[in-house]
């Protein structure tokens, strides 16, 4: 059910039909400026960034995002504008799909990555949606709609939103269906210009990065052998949000050809990454035992499938044939902390006893890997003892120096004080995510019930000041909402 309407996150700019003839790159001047700015696009990034917080559709997962984070920034610098700001994430939807949004937002579907077969693959569409952004052409589809943008935005909101709460199938279907229509009859007129540029613009960046970029090509032959839409609800052809062409893939076969390669630059771990990703995503009803068993026999990457089938154990609680697996593992040193997290991981689940000591000395071993970090601070919240909090607490608080932006890390923080017995903590971490994800009302709300309490004189300051920052960014909107949710609580 989630994939049909997580669609609509293609509110950006999607993979769409072939150009012919050569093109030239536009002016990225003035004319796109008239609607959206680079300061209103970087606030676009900003809202759609915190509503797919708020929503829980981003993949959290400390080595997937540092994944594709780090993927996205080997690009960057090889695009058309260096300086412009990006975020990547991965959302865990059975889509193959990807998006770019104003501001530098650029979404991976879990569909998608698990499509791919290289690293190339995958750098490839995220090359194509880094050009999209620097092209600008989602301001520049603006400039020709005004007034279709804003129904997509807040049909994507209100789709998502659906899906949480109601109980009917048909609805989130209903509306994702119609609001496709929309943005399909949006892009008609400019689909085709820009996925041409984007394509051509994406395979430079792909090259001059050190990557394949035989992979933009490949995976779009790839797609066009795809149709993942359910038949029940499949709409026409003109509504799909891949058209792409053997036109357009011969395009980018001829561009390619002229480049001259002398070395691709894989990272090793990229299949690593994909199975992590294959089996945190996968439903209940997928049977994972029988993929791995015939991937091995194909003679796939043995090293990643063994860390496959290791996490599958794991999620199934077979913690003992899981660390067995893991432990036989044999990966390329850039590969080796994500192993020995998921082998502290399965001691500790065995020996529980200790483990303060088994996740001290994996954080030595790899002491600036911000990963292992993370990874086991979730080990260590997950301990009935005052000292594993503590040390969450601390690896935590070492983490948000770095990624102090992530609500996440904010989120945890709050748990691992709950959890340490310190609720005034607990209350200002809440707060600061509360604050990040654009719920102002509610972090302020939190402080001022923690003065209630009884603070000391550096406890109080801190919280006069976080109010003092988050009251004047409440806006009418939030302040009517959490009033009227406020109101109807007390009447009940």
């Amino acid at each position: 059910m989630k994939h049909l309407f997580m669609m609509l996150l293609m509110g950006g700019v999607v993979f769409g039909a072939a150009g012919q003839g050569e093109l030239k790159l536009p002016d990225l001047g003035n004319p796109s400026d008239r609607v959206l700015s680079p300061d209103q696009e970087l606030m676009y990034r900003k809202n759609i960034r915190q509503q797919m917080y708020q929503y829980n559709f981003m993949m959290s997962d400390p080595a997937v995002a540092d994944y594709i984070h780090h993927l996205g920034f080997r690009l960057v610098p090889f695009s058309e504008n260096p300086k412009q700001g990006f975020e990547f994430h991965v959302v865990p939807v059975d889509v193959i799909n990807a998006s770019a949004y104003p501001g530098g937002l650029v979404v991976i579907f879990s569909g998608l990555f698990l499509e791919t077969e290289s690293e190339s693959e995958l750098a490839g569409v995220v090359a194509h949606e880094i050009a999209h952004v620097n092209q600008r052409h989602i301001s520049r589809m603006l400039a020709k709609q005004r007034k279709s943008v804003a129904p997509i935005l807040l049909g994507m909101v209100a789709a998502i939103a659906a899906a949480q709460s109601s109980s009917s199938g048909d609805a989130p279907i209903a509306i994702a269906a119609s609001m496709q229509a929309l943005q399909a009859q949006m892009q008609i007129n400019f689909t085709r210009f820009h996925e041409y540029e984007a394509d051509r613009v994406g395979i430079k960046t792909l090259h001059a990065s050190g990557l394949n970029p035989e992979g933009m090509a490949t995976f779009f032959a790839k797609l066009m052998q795809k149709n993942r839409v359910d038949p029940r609800y499949q709409l026409p052809e003109y509504l799909r949000t891949h058209p792409l062409s053997v036109n357009r893939v011969t395009e980018a076969k001829n561009r390619i050809n002229h480049l001259t390669v002398e070395s691709i630059n894989e990272s090793a771990l990229y299949p690593f990454i994909k199975e992590r990703i294959r089996v945190f995503t996968a439903s209940n009803n997928d049977d994972l035992s029988q993929y791995y068993e015939k991937a091995r026999s194909q003679k796939h990457d043995l090293a990643a499938l063994r860390y496959g089938l290791a996490l599958q154990y794991a999620k199934n609680n077979q913690y003992a044939k899981a660390k067995q697996v893991a432990d036989a593992i044999q990966a390329p040193k850039e590969v080796m902390p994500l192993i020995a997290a998921l082998q502290t991981e399965l001691a500790v689940k065995l020996a529980p006893e200790d483990t303060v000591e088994l996740v001290k000395q994996v954080t030595e071993r790899y002491p600036y890997h911000d990963v292992v970090k993370a990874l086991m601070v979730r080990v260590l919240m997950k301990a009935d003892d005052l000292k594993a909090q503590g040390l969450a607490i601390s690896y935590l608080r070492q983490l948000l120096i770095e990624h102090g932006d992530n609500p996440h890390y904010h989120d945890w923080l709050s748990i691992a004080y709950y959890n340490a017995i310190k609720p005034i903590d607990s209350g200002m971490a809440m707060a600061r995510k509360n604050h990040l994800l654009g719920w102002n009302y509610k972090a302020v709300r939190i402080l001022k019930n923690l003065k209630k309490e009884s603070l000391d004189y550096y406890q109080l300051a801190e919280v006069d000041a976080m109010i003092a920052r988050y009251e004047p960014l409440i806006t009418e909107d939030e302040f009517r909402v959490e009033s009227d949710s406020d109101r109807r609580t007390r009447i009940q």
